[in-house]
Protein backbone atom coordinates (compact mmCIF):
# COMPACT_ATOMS: atom_id res chain seq x y z
CA UNK A 1 0.00 0.00 0.00
CA UNK A 2 1.73 3.40 -1.00
CA UNK A 3 2.48 5.89 2.04
CA UNK A 4 -0.55 7.61 3.12
CA UNK A 5 -1.07 10.41 5.24
CA UNK A 6 -3.16 10.06 8.85
CA UNK A 7 -6.11 11.99 6.94
CA UNK A 8 -5.51 9.73 3.79
CA UNK A 9 -5.91 6.54 5.97
CA UNK A 10 -9.15 7.44 7.28
CA UNK A 11 -12.51 5.59 5.90
CA UNK A 12 -15.84 6.76 6.86
CA UNK A 13 -18.09 4.25 7.75
CA UNK A 14 -22.02 4.60 7.80
CA UNK A 15 -23.75 1.49 9.09
CA UNK A 16 -27.16 1.30 6.99
CA UNK A 17 -28.74 -1.74 9.51
CA UNK A 18 -32.15 0.40 10.31
CA UNK A 19 -32.66 0.04 6.22
CA UNK A 20 -30.62 -2.73 4.48
CA UNK A 21 -30.96 -4.86 7.71
CA UNK A 22 -34.64 -4.00 7.83
CA UNK A 23 -34.90 -5.98 4.43
CA UNK A 24 -33.30 -9.12 5.73
CA UNK A 25 -35.58 -12.19 5.22
CA UNK A 26 -37.31 -13.15 8.68
CA UNK A 27 -36.44 -9.26 10.10
CA UNK A 28 -38.60 -6.64 11.25
CA UNK A 29 -37.64 -3.51 13.07
CA UNK A 30 -39.56 -1.34 15.11
CA UNK A 31 -39.07 2.50 15.61
CA UNK A 32 -37.40 1.89 18.93
CA UNK A 33 -35.22 -1.13 17.27
CA UNK A 34 -33.62 1.70 14.55
CA UNK A 35 -33.56 3.80 17.15
CA UNK A 36 -31.28 1.46 19.10
CA UNK A 37 -29.26 1.24 16.25
CA UNK A 38 -28.23 4.86 16.27
CA UNK A 39 -27.14 5.30 19.99
CA UNK A 40 -25.45 1.68 19.37
CA UNK A 41 -23.22 3.42 16.81
CA UNK A 42 -22.86 6.23 18.43
CA UNK A 43 -21.06 3.93 21.41
CA UNK A 44 -18.73 2.45 18.76
CA UNK A 45 -17.71 5.32 17.26
CA UNK A 46 -19.24 4.92 13.77
CA UNK A 47 -19.85 8.14 12.19
CA UNK A 48 -22.99 7.69 10.54
CA UNK A 49 -25.89 5.82 9.95
CA UNK A 50 -28.85 5.62 7.62
CA UNK A 51 -31.50 5.69 9.99
CA UNK A 52 -34.47 4.53 7.02
CA UNK A 53 -37.05 5.20 4.51
CA UNK A 54 -39.06 8.30 5.91
CA UNK A 55 -41.00 8.13 2.45
CA UNK A 56 -41.91 4.32 2.67
CA UNK A 57 -43.35 3.48 6.01
CA UNK A 58 -44.85 4.97 9.06
CA UNK A 59 -42.31 3.15 11.62
CA UNK A 60 -39.48 5.29 9.42
CA UNK A 61 -41.35 8.69 9.64
CA UNK A 62 -41.73 7.81 13.57
CA UNK A 63 -37.58 7.46 13.47
CA UNK A 64 -37.60 10.69 11.85
CA UNK A 65 -39.72 12.65 13.88
CA UNK A 66 -37.93 11.15 17.12
CA UNK A 67 -34.31 12.28 15.84
CA UNK A 68 -35.90 15.84 15.05
CA UNK A 69 -37.08 16.64 17.93
CA UNK A 70 -34.47 15.04 19.59
CA UNK A 71 -31.27 15.52 17.72
CA UNK A 72 -28.11 12.54 18.64
CA UNK A 73 -24.98 13.80 19.47
CA UNK A 74 -21.60 12.57 18.39
CA UNK A 75 -23.58 10.61 15.18
CA UNK A 76 -25.01 11.89 11.90
CA UNK A 77 -27.65 9.89 10.52
CA UNK A 78 -29.11 10.10 7.24
CA UNK A 79 -32.84 10.06 5.58
CA UNK A 80 -32.86 7.73 2.43
CA UNK A 81 -34.91 8.33 -0.79
CA UNK A 82 -35.05 8.03 -4.45
CA UNK A 83 -35.06 10.39 -7.70
CA UNK A 84 -38.43 11.59 -8.67
CA UNK A 85 -40.55 9.27 -10.79
CA UNK A 86 -40.46 10.09 -14.35
CA UNK A 87 -41.72 12.29 -16.42
CA UNK A 88 -42.54 14.07 -13.05
CA UNK A 89 -41.44 17.32 -11.91
CA UNK A 90 -39.59 16.97 -8.51
CA UNK A 91 -41.79 19.58 -6.48
CA UNK A 92 -44.76 17.65 -7.56
CA UNK A 93 -42.88 14.27 -6.06
CA UNK A 94 -44.35 12.79 -3.22
CA UNK A 95 -41.39 10.60 -1.53
CA UNK A 96 -38.82 14.33 -2.23
CA UNK A 97 -41.39 15.71 -0.26
CA UNK A 98 -41.72 13.55 2.48
CA UNK A 99 -37.66 13.49 2.93
CA UNK A 100 -37.45 16.99 3.22
CA UNK A 101 -39.61 16.80 5.81
CA UNK A 102 -37.53 14.30 7.81
CA UNK A 103 -34.86 17.20 8.75
CA UNK A 104 -31.96 14.84 8.04
CA UNK A 105 -28.45 16.44 8.14
CA UNK A 106 -27.96 14.08 5.40
CA UNK A 107 -29.90 13.08 2.69
CA UNK A 108 -29.12 10.04 0.31
CA UNK A 109 -31.20 9.67 -2.69
CA UNK A 110 -30.43 5.82 -5.09
CA UNK A 111 -30.50 6.56 -8.65
CA UNK A 112 -29.92 4.17 -11.62
CA UNK A 113 -26.68 3.92 -13.09
CA UNK A 114 -26.61 1.02 -15.86
CA UNK A 115 -28.28 1.64 -18.85
CA UNK A 116 -29.92 -1.62 -18.94
CA UNK A 117 -31.72 -0.95 -15.68
CA UNK A 118 -33.13 2.32 -17.24
CA UNK A 119 -34.31 0.34 -19.46
CA UNK A 120 -35.84 -2.71 -17.99
CA UNK A 121 -36.95 -1.74 -14.49
CA UNK A 122 -37.68 2.33 -15.17
CA UNK A 123 -39.00 1.77 -18.63
CA UNK A 124 -37.49 4.85 -19.62
CA UNK A 125 -35.01 6.85 -21.68
CA UNK A 126 -31.19 6.98 -20.38
CA UNK A 127 -31.71 11.05 -21.23
CA UNK A 128 -35.02 10.62 -19.43
CA UNK A 129 -33.03 9.17 -15.90
CA UNK A 130 -30.10 11.86 -16.41
CA UNK A 131 -32.75 14.38 -15.70
CA UNK A 132 -34.69 12.71 -12.88
CA UNK A 133 -30.98 12.36 -11.41
CA UNK A 134 -30.12 16.27 -11.68
CA UNK A 135 -33.24 17.62 -11.03
CA UNK A 136 -34.04 16.06 -7.67
CA UNK A 137 -30.70 17.21 -6.46
CA UNK A 138 -31.26 20.40 -7.74
CA UNK A 139 -34.73 20.45 -6.25
CA UNK A 140 -33.07 19.43 -2.79
CA UNK A 141 -30.20 21.77 -2.98
CA UNK A 142 -32.71 24.41 -3.30
CA UNK A 143 -34.95 23.79 -0.53
CA UNK A 144 -32.77 22.18 2.64
CA UNK A 145 -29.46 22.63 3.77
CA UNK A 146 -28.79 18.94 4.17
CA UNK A 147 -25.44 17.17 2.82
CA UNK A 148 -26.32 15.34 -0.49
CA UNK A 149 -25.10 11.87 -0.96
CA UNK A 150 -26.22 9.81 -4.28
CA UNK A 151 -26.07 5.89 -4.62
CA UNK A 152 -25.62 5.26 -7.79
CA UNK A 153 -27.23 1.66 -7.85
CA UNK A 154 -26.00 -1.01 -9.95
CA UNK A 155 -22.88 1.13 -10.87
CA UNK A 156 -20.30 -1.57 -11.28
CA UNK A 157 -22.89 -3.52 -13.71
CA UNK A 158 -23.21 -0.31 -15.44
CA UNK A 159 -19.55 0.30 -15.77
CA UNK A 160 -19.22 -2.88 -17.35
CA UNK A 161 -22.07 -2.15 -19.85
CA UNK A 162 -21.44 1.02 -20.93
CA UNK A 163 -18.39 3.07 -18.52
CA UNK A 164 -19.42 6.23 -20.38
CA UNK A 165 -22.71 6.56 -19.55
CA UNK A 166 -22.33 5.22 -15.60
CA UNK A 167 -19.96 8.17 -15.06
CA UNK A 168 -22.69 10.76 -16.74
CA UNK A 169 -25.16 9.54 -14.76
CA UNK A 170 -22.85 10.41 -11.62
CA UNK A 171 -22.11 13.77 -12.99
CA UNK A 172 -25.49 14.30 -13.58
CA UNK A 173 -25.45 13.62 -9.37
CA UNK A 174 -23.03 16.54 -9.39
CA UNK A 175 -24.38 19.02 -11.55
CA UNK A 176 -27.53 19.27 -9.47
CA UNK A 177 -25.91 19.60 -6.12
CA UNK A 178 -24.42 16.14 -4.82
CA UNK A 179 -20.92 15.90 -2.53
CA UNK A 180 -20.81 12.19 -2.31
CA UNK A 181 -21.06 9.41 -4.42
CA UNK A 182 -21.11 6.13 -3.31
CA UNK A 183 -20.92 3.12 -5.86
CA UNK A 184 -23.86 0.55 -5.06
CA UNK A 185 -22.19 -2.89 -5.99
CA UNK A 186 -26.40 -3.86 -5.94
CA UNK A 187 -26.16 -7.64 -7.19
CA UNK A 188 -22.91 -8.71 -5.37
CA UNK A 189 -21.68 -10.08 -8.40
CA UNK A 190 -18.63 -7.88 -8.87
CA UNK A 191 -15.22 -8.99 -8.26
CA UNK A 192 -12.60 -6.86 -6.81
CA UNK A 193 -10.51 -6.40 -10.05
CA UNK A 194 -13.67 -4.53 -11.37
CA UNK A 195 -14.35 -2.48 -8.65
CA UNK A 196 -10.41 -1.45 -8.17
CA UNK A 197 -10.72 -0.07 -11.87
CA UNK A 198 -14.08 1.45 -11.29
CA UNK A 199 -13.57 3.03 -8.51
CA UNK A 200 -10.10 4.42 -9.79
CA UNK A 201 -11.65 5.79 -12.86
CA UNK A 202 -14.61 7.55 -10.55
CA UNK A 203 -12.08 9.19 -8.21
CA UNK A 204 -9.86 10.38 -11.56
CA UNK A 205 -13.18 12.06 -13.06
CA UNK A 206 -14.79 13.39 -9.70
CA UNK A 207 -10.93 14.30 -7.74
CA UNK A 208 -13.23 17.15 -5.92
CA UNK A 209 -16.14 14.32 -3.96
CA UNK A 210 -15.52 11.82 -1.70
CA UNK A 211 -16.08 8.11 -3.49
CA UNK A 212 -18.17 5.80 -1.64
CA UNK A 213 -19.06 1.98 -1.86
CA UNK A 214 -22.09 0.37 -0.84
CA UNK A 215 -20.92 -3.66 -1.23
CA UNK A 216 -23.63 -6.80 -1.12
CA UNK A 217 -22.53 -10.23 -0.36
CA UNK A 218 -24.05 -12.26 -2.89
CA UNK A 219 -20.71 -14.06 -4.23
CA UNK A 220 -19.13 -13.80 -0.93
CA UNK A 221 -17.02 -10.81 -2.17
CA UNK A 222 -18.60 -8.09 -0.35
CA UNK A 223 -15.56 -7.55 2.17
CA UNK A 224 -13.17 -8.10 -0.17
CA UNK A 225 -14.63 -5.21 -2.60
CA UNK A 226 -14.44 -2.91 -0.06
CA UNK A 227 -11.10 -3.26 0.67
CA UNK A 228 -10.51 -3.36 -3.08
CA UNK A 229 -12.64 -0.10 -3.44
CA UNK A 230 -10.57 1.60 -0.69
CA UNK A 231 -7.35 0.98 -1.94
CA UNK A 232 -8.52 2.60 -5.38
CA UNK A 233 -9.62 5.70 -2.92
CA UNK A 234 -12.84 5.09 -1.71
CA UNK A 235 -12.86 6.88 1.68
CA UNK A 236 -16.98 5.92 2.62
CA UNK A 237 -18.33 2.27 2.74
CA UNK A 238 -21.62 1.30 3.63
CA UNK A 239 -21.86 -1.60 6.04
CA UNK A 240 -24.79 -3.21 8.08
CA UNK A 241 -24.07 -5.14 11.61
CA UNK A 242 -23.32 -8.95 11.04
CA UNK A 243 -23.94 -9.16 7.34
CA UNK A 244 -27.76 -8.18 7.73
CA UNK A 245 -29.61 -7.16 4.41
CA UNK A 246 -31.24 -8.82 1.15
CA UNK A 247 -30.68 -12.04 0.23
CA UNK A 248 -27.00 -13.10 0.79
CA UNK A 249 -27.05 -9.84 3.18
CA UNK A 250 -24.44 -6.65 2.77
CA UNK A 251 -20.75 -6.02 3.76
CA UNK A 252 -20.45 -7.01 7.69
CA UNK A 253 -19.41 -4.56 9.85
CA UNK A 254 -17.97 -6.83 12.08
CA UNK A 255 -15.17 -8.08 9.07
CA UNK A 256 -15.28 -4.95 7.41
CA UNK A 257 -13.90 -2.96 10.97
CA UNK A 258 -10.90 -5.26 11.07
CA UNK A 259 -9.73 -5.92 7.88
CA UNK A 260 -9.40 -2.17 7.41
CA UNK A 261 -7.10 -2.00 11.21
CA UNK A 262 -5.11 -4.80 9.63
CA UNK A 263 -4.66 -2.73 6.31
CA UNK A 264 -3.63 0.04 8.11
CA UNK A 265 -6.95 2.25 7.80
CA UNK A 266 -8.37 3.97 10.62
CA UNK A 267 -11.85 3.59 11.29
CA UNK A 268 -13.59 3.30 14.91
CA UNK A 269 -11.43 4.73 17.91
CA UNK A 270 -8.88 1.82 18.48
CA UNK A 271 -9.94 2.02 22.27
CA UNK A 272 -13.65 0.34 20.75
CA UNK A 273 -12.11 -2.37 18.32
CA UNK A 274 -12.15 -4.25 21.84
CA UNK A 275 -15.61 -4.47 21.81
CA UNK A 276 -16.44 -5.14 18.35
CA UNK A 277 -17.67 -9.15 19.75
CA UNK A 278 -19.80 -7.27 22.28
CA UNK A 279 -21.26 -5.51 19.69
CA UNK A 280 -21.92 -8.19 17.36
CA UNK A 281 -24.08 -9.51 19.95
CA UNK A 282 -25.81 -7.44 21.07
CA UNK A 283 -26.65 -5.91 17.88
CA UNK A 284 -27.90 -9.74 16.70
CA UNK A 285 -29.82 -10.00 20.16
CA UNK A 286 -31.91 -6.59 19.07
CA UNK A 287 -33.11 -8.11 15.91
CA UNK A 288 -33.78 -11.82 17.76
CA UNK A 289 -31.24 -13.42 15.60
CA UNK A 290 -28.30 -16.23 16.15
CA UNK A 291 -24.98 -15.32 15.29
CA UNK A 292 -23.25 -17.88 12.90
CA UNK A 293 -20.70 -18.91 15.27
CA UNK A 294 -17.98 -19.19 12.81
CA UNK A 295 -18.10 -15.36 11.65
CA UNK A 296 -14.64 -13.76 11.27
CA UNK A 297 -12.85 -12.02 14.11
CA UNK A 298 -16.05 -11.88 16.24
CA UNK A 299 -17.22 -15.41 16.27
CA UNK A 300 -17.04 -17.96 19.09
CA UNK A 301 -15.68 -20.13 16.41
CA UNK A 302 -13.34 -17.93 15.17
CA UNK A 303 -10.41 -18.90 17.46
CA UNK A 304 -11.79 -21.83 18.41
CA UNK A 305 -8.53 -25.09 17.67
CA UNK A 306 -9.76 -28.37 18.01
CA UNK A 307 -7.09 -30.52 16.57
CA UNK A 308 -4.38 -31.96 18.72
CA UNK A 309 -1.64 -30.65 16.55
CA UNK A 310 -3.44 -26.88 16.51
CA UNK A 311 -4.08 -27.04 20.06
CA UNK A 312 -0.29 -27.89 20.38
CA UNK A 313 1.27 -25.35 18.36
CA UNK A 314 -0.92 -22.49 19.60
CA UNK A 315 -0.13 -23.02 22.75
CA UNK A 316 3.38 -22.75 21.79
CA UNK A 317 3.24 -19.40 19.84
CA UNK A 318 -0.53 -18.01 19.26
CA UNK A 319 0.26 -16.69 15.83
CA UNK A 320 1.09 -19.99 14.41
CA UNK A 321 -2.73 -20.77 13.38
CA UNK A 322 -4.33 -17.20 14.52
CA UNK A 323 -3.48 -14.65 12.58
CA UNK A 324 -4.59 -11.25 15.10
CA UNK A 325 -5.11 -11.77 18.68
CA UNK A 326 -8.53 -12.40 19.62
CA UNK A 327 -8.31 -9.94 22.66
CA UNK A 328 -7.81 -7.08 20.04
CA UNK A 329 -11.62 -7.67 19.17
CA UNK A 330 -12.70 -8.38 22.36
CA UNK A 331 -13.36 -12.35 21.41
CA UNK A 332 -11.34 -15.53 23.36
CA UNK A 333 -9.19 -18.77 22.22
CA UNK A 334 -11.33 -21.73 22.85
CA UNK A 335 -9.41 -24.96 22.88
CA UNK A 336 -12.04 -27.39 22.27
CA UNK A 337 -12.00 -31.11 24.26
CA UNK A 338 -13.56 -33.67 21.83
CA UNK A 339 -12.63 -37.04 20.35
CA UNK A 340 -10.28 -34.80 17.85
CA UNK A 341 -8.50 -33.39 20.84
CA UNK A 342 -4.68 -34.74 22.37
CA UNK A 343 -3.71 -33.73 25.53
CA UNK A 344 -2.71 -30.69 24.66
CA UNK A 345 -5.94 -29.43 24.66
CA UNK A 346 -6.96 -30.83 27.74
CA UNK A 347 -3.48 -29.20 29.37
CA UNK A 348 -5.19 -25.72 27.76
CA UNK A 349 -8.75 -26.29 28.68
CA UNK A 350 -6.63 -26.87 32.14
CA UNK A 351 -5.23 -23.95 32.11
CA UNK A 352 -8.20 -21.90 31.33
CA UNK A 353 -10.38 -23.38 33.83
CA UNK A 354 -11.85 -21.18 36.22
CA UNK A 355 -12.80 -23.85 38.46
CA UNK A 356 -9.97 -25.95 38.63
CA UNK A 357 -7.90 -24.44 42.48
CA UNK A 358 -4.26 -23.77 41.67
CA UNK A 359 -2.80 -27.14 43.05
CA UNK A 360 -4.96 -28.99 40.60
CA UNK A 361 -4.15 -27.19 37.33
CA UNK A 362 -0.36 -28.17 38.06
CA UNK A 363 -1.12 -31.67 38.48
CA UNK A 364 -2.96 -32.25 35.59
CA UNK A 365 -0.23 -29.73 33.95
CA UNK A 366 2.99 -31.81 35.12
CA UNK A 367 0.78 -35.37 34.61
CA UNK A 368 0.18 -36.87 31.32
CA UNK A 369 -1.73 -39.99 32.87
CA UNK A 370 -3.97 -37.41 34.46
CA UNK A 371 -4.46 -35.58 31.19
CA UNK A 372 -5.36 -38.65 29.47
CA UNK A 373 -8.01 -39.28 32.20
CA UNK A 374 -9.81 -36.18 31.32
CA UNK A 375 -9.39 -37.29 27.31
CA UNK A 376 -10.63 -40.86 27.62
CA UNK A 377 -13.72 -38.80 29.83
CA UNK A 378 -14.26 -37.12 26.95
CA UNK A 379 -13.92 -39.56 24.34
CA UNK A 380 -16.68 -41.30 26.84
CA UNK A 381 -18.84 -38.51 26.44
CA UNK A 382 -19.02 -37.88 23.04
CA UNK A 383 -19.19 -42.01 22.23
CA UNK A 384 -22.89 -41.35 24.29
CA UNK A 385 -23.99 -38.77 21.65
CA UNK A 386 -22.62 -35.55 23.25
CA UNK A 387 -21.12 -33.10 21.30
CA UNK A 388 -18.41 -30.90 24.26
CA UNK A 389 -17.25 -28.04 21.42
CA UNK A 390 -19.33 -25.41 22.63
CA UNK A 391 -20.54 -25.87 25.82
CA UNK A 392 -17.38 -25.17 28.32
CA UNK A 393 -18.99 -25.06 31.17
CA UNK A 394 -20.39 -28.53 31.14
CA UNK A 395 -16.82 -29.89 30.08
CA UNK A 396 -15.06 -28.14 33.01
CA UNK A 397 -17.42 -30.34 35.11
CA UNK A 398 -16.66 -32.78 33.10
CA UNK A 399 -13.12 -32.91 33.79
CA UNK A 400 -13.59 -31.96 37.80
CA UNK A 401 -15.87 -35.60 37.85
CA UNK A 402 -13.10 -37.65 35.80
CA UNK A 403 -10.43 -36.25 37.88
CA UNK A 404 -13.21 -37.08 41.64
CA UNK A 405 -12.02 -33.58 42.19
CA UNK A 406 -15.85 -32.26 41.78
CA UNK A 407 -17.88 -31.81 45.46
CA UNK A 408 -21.20 -31.25 44.07
CA UNK A 409 -23.56 -28.31 45.54
CA UNK A 410 -26.75 -29.51 43.95
CA UNK A 411 -28.60 -32.79 43.96
CA UNK A 412 -32.02 -33.68 41.84
CA UNK A 413 -33.96 -35.58 43.86
CA UNK A 414 -36.66 -35.44 41.74
CA UNK A 415 -38.19 -33.15 39.12
CA UNK A 416 -42.18 -32.66 37.47
CA UNK A 417 -43.61 -30.24 34.88
CA UNK A 418 -47.37 -29.63 34.57
CA UNK A 419 -48.95 -27.58 31.56
CA UNK A 420 -52.03 -26.38 31.36
CA UNK A 421 -54.16 -24.68 28.34
CA UNK A 422 -56.78 -22.20 29.62
CA UNK A 423 -59.55 -21.87 27.00
CA UNK A 424 -62.10 -19.42 27.35
CA UNK A 425 -64.62 -20.78 24.87
CA UNK A 426 -64.11 -24.63 25.41
CA UNK A 427 -67.11 -24.89 22.83
CA UNK A 428 -65.50 -23.11 19.85
CA UNK A 429 -61.63 -24.26 20.27
CA UNK A 430 -60.51 -23.43 17.02
CA UNK A 431 -61.98 -19.87 17.03
CA UNK A 432 -60.21 -19.47 20.65
CA UNK A 433 -57.16 -20.55 18.60
CA UNK A 434 -56.92 -18.20 16.07
CA UNK A 435 -57.21 -15.53 19.10
CA UNK A 436 -54.68 -17.34 21.06
CA UNK A 437 -54.90 -19.35 23.59
CA UNK A 438 -52.81 -19.22 27.37
CA UNK A 439 -50.43 -21.72 28.06
CA UNK A 440 -48.63 -21.94 31.64
CA UNK A 441 -46.60 -24.72 32.85
CA UNK A 442 -45.26 -25.17 36.54
CA UNK A 443 -42.60 -27.39 37.54
CA UNK A 444 -41.85 -28.20 40.63
CA UNK A 445 -38.24 -29.51 41.92
CA UNK A 446 -36.89 -31.26 44.82
CA UNK A 447 -33.15 -30.91 45.44
CA UNK A 448 -30.67 -31.19 48.22
CA UNK A 449 -27.64 -28.93 47.96
CA UNK A 450 -24.65 -28.16 49.83
CA UNK A 451 -23.76 -31.32 51.10
CA UNK A 452 -27.13 -31.10 53.27
CA UNK A 453 -28.80 -34.26 54.28
CA UNK A 454 -32.30 -32.62 54.13
CA UNK A 455 -33.92 -31.61 51.02
CA UNK A 456 -36.54 -29.33 50.38
CA UNK A 457 -39.33 -28.98 47.61
CA UNK A 458 -39.44 -25.11 45.15
CA UNK A 459 -41.38 -24.58 42.20
CA UNK A 460 -42.12 -21.83 39.48
CA UNK A 461 -44.16 -20.96 36.55
CA UNK A 462 -43.31 -20.26 33.43
CA UNK A 463 -44.17 -20.75 29.78
CA UNK A 464 -42.58 -23.71 28.89
CA UNK A 465 -41.10 -26.63 30.80
CA UNK A 466 -37.84 -25.80 30.91
CA UNK A 467 -38.42 -21.89 31.25
CA UNK A 468 -40.40 -23.24 34.89
CA UNK A 469 -37.96 -25.86 35.63
CA UNK A 470 -34.99 -23.41 35.41
CA UNK A 471 -36.93 -20.56 37.87
CA UNK A 472 -37.68 -23.13 40.32
CA UNK A 473 -34.32 -24.18 40.81
CA UNK A 474 -32.90 -20.76 40.55
CA UNK A 475 -35.67 -20.04 43.36
CA UNK A 476 -34.57 -22.21 46.01
CA UNK A 477 -31.03 -21.66 45.23
CA UNK A 478 -30.47 -18.39 45.59
CA UNK A 479 -32.47 -18.47 49.17
CA UNK A 480 -29.38 -20.75 50.28
CA UNK A 481 -26.88 -19.66 48.48
CA UNK A 482 -26.63 -15.37 48.63
CA UNK A 483 -23.45 -14.67 47.16
CA UNK A 484 -25.43 -15.61 43.51
CA UNK A 485 -26.60 -13.05 41.72
CA UNK A 486 -30.05 -12.31 41.37
CA UNK A 487 -30.31 -12.21 37.83
CA UNK A 488 -29.03 -15.67 35.81
CA UNK A 489 -30.47 -15.11 32.29
CA UNK A 490 -30.92 -17.98 29.38
CA UNK A 491 -29.60 -16.07 26.10
CA UNK A 492 -29.79 -19.34 23.65
CA UNK A 493 -31.39 -22.30 23.43
CA UNK A 494 -30.18 -24.97 20.65
CA UNK A 495 -31.61 -28.42 20.32
CA UNK A 496 -30.85 -31.05 17.37
CA UNK A 497 -30.47 -34.53 17.12
CA UNK A 498 -27.11 -36.12 18.07
CA UNK A 499 -24.41 -36.78 15.31
CA UNK A 500 -24.35 -40.32 16.40
CA UNK A 501 -28.10 -41.16 16.81
CA UNK A 502 -30.15 -42.49 13.20
CA UNK A 503 -33.77 -43.14 14.48
CA UNK A 504 -35.65 -40.37 13.12
CA UNK A 505 -38.17 -39.20 15.38
CA UNK A 506 -36.58 -41.61 17.94
CA UNK A 507 -33.38 -40.25 17.80
CA UNK A 508 -31.56 -39.27 21.16
CA UNK A 509 -31.11 -34.93 20.86
CA UNK A 510 -28.50 -32.45 22.31
CA UNK A 511 -29.43 -29.41 23.70
CA UNK A 512 -26.91 -26.74 24.42
CA UNK A 513 -27.86 -23.71 26.08
CA UNK A 514 -26.20 -20.31 26.54
CA UNK A 515 -26.16 -18.29 29.95
CA UNK A 516 -25.19 -14.82 31.26
CA UNK A 517 -25.22 -12.81 34.42
CA UNK A 518 -24.09 -9.98 32.92
CA UNK A 519 -20.30 -10.91 33.94
CA UNK A 520 -19.95 -13.39 31.67
CA UNK A 521 -21.21 -15.71 29.31
CA UNK A 522 -21.02 -19.89 29.51
CA UNK A 523 -22.81 -22.78 27.80
CA UNK A 524 -23.62 -26.38 28.62
CA UNK A 525 -25.14 -29.39 27.12
CA UNK A 526 -27.56 -32.59 27.48
CA UNK A 527 -28.57 -35.33 25.68
CA UNK A 528 -31.27 -37.50 25.99
CA UNK A 529 -34.44 -39.24 24.08
CA UNK A 530 -36.26 -36.45 26.01
CA UNK A 531 -35.76 -33.15 24.35
CA UNK A 532 -37.06 -31.41 28.35
CA UNK A 533 -34.52 -34.14 30.07
CA UNK A 534 -31.93 -32.92 27.63
CA UNK A 535 -32.51 -29.39 28.77
CA UNK A 536 -32.68 -30.29 32.17
CA UNK A 537 -29.57 -31.54 32.08
CA UNK A 538 -28.02 -28.26 30.61
CA UNK A 539 -29.81 -26.41 33.28
CA UNK A 540 -28.46 -28.29 36.11
CA UNK A 541 -25.11 -28.14 34.91
CA UNK A 542 -25.28 -24.43 34.32
CA UNK A 543 -26.84 -24.00 38.00
CA UNK A 544 -23.93 -26.36 39.38
CA UNK A 545 -21.12 -24.31 37.60
CA UNK A 546 -22.54 -20.99 38.68
CA UNK A 547 -22.69 -21.99 42.42
CA UNK A 548 -19.09 -23.43 42.34
CA UNK A 549 -17.96 -20.47 40.28
CA UNK A 550 -19.46 -17.87 43.05
CA UNK A 551 -18.50 -20.13 45.74
CA UNK A 552 -14.26 -19.95 44.50
CA UNK A 553 -14.70 -16.04 44.18
CA UNK A 554 -16.68 -15.72 47.17
CA UNK A 555 -13.64 -17.63 49.16
CA UNK A 556 -11.55 -15.67 47.46
CA UNK A 557 -12.73 -12.24 48.85
CA UNK A 558 -13.15 -13.84 51.96
CA UNK A 559 -9.37 -14.53 52.04
CA UNK A 560 -7.88 -11.61 50.57
CA UNK A 561 -9.63 -9.39 53.17
CA UNK A 562 -8.39 -11.80 56.34
CA UNK A 563 -5.14 -10.88 54.88
CA UNK A 564 -2.87 -8.32 56.76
Amino acid sequence: MPSLSPTERYVELQDVTPRDGDQTYGISMSADDKLWFVEHDRTMGIPKVEAGFPGSNDVDRAVFAHLREHPPSGITYAAFGMTRRKDTRAEDDPLLREILKSGAPIITLVGKASHLQVERALNTTPKENLAMVSDSFAFLHSNCAARLHFDAEHFFDGFAEEPEYALSVLQAAVRGGAERLILCETNGYSTPSLVYRAVEEVRHAFADRVIGIHPHNDRDLATANALAAVDAGARHVDATWNRLGERSGNADLTALIPNLHLQGYRTIPEDRLALLTDASEKAARRVHMTRYPSQSFVGKRAYAHKGGMHASAVGKEPSNYEGSPPETWGNQRVIVGSKQAGLSNVRAIAEGSRLLTDDLKKRILSDTSIQQRVLDAIEAKESAGFCMDHADASLELLMLRALEALSPQICILSSEVHSTLSVHNPGDISAEMQRGTEKSTRAIVSVRVNGDTESFDTWAKDDGPIGALCEALLKGLKDRFPFLPRTVELVNYRLSKSEQSSEGTHSVVQVEVDWTDDRHQWTTTGVSHNSIDAGWQAVVDAMEYKVQLERIRSDSAASEAASP
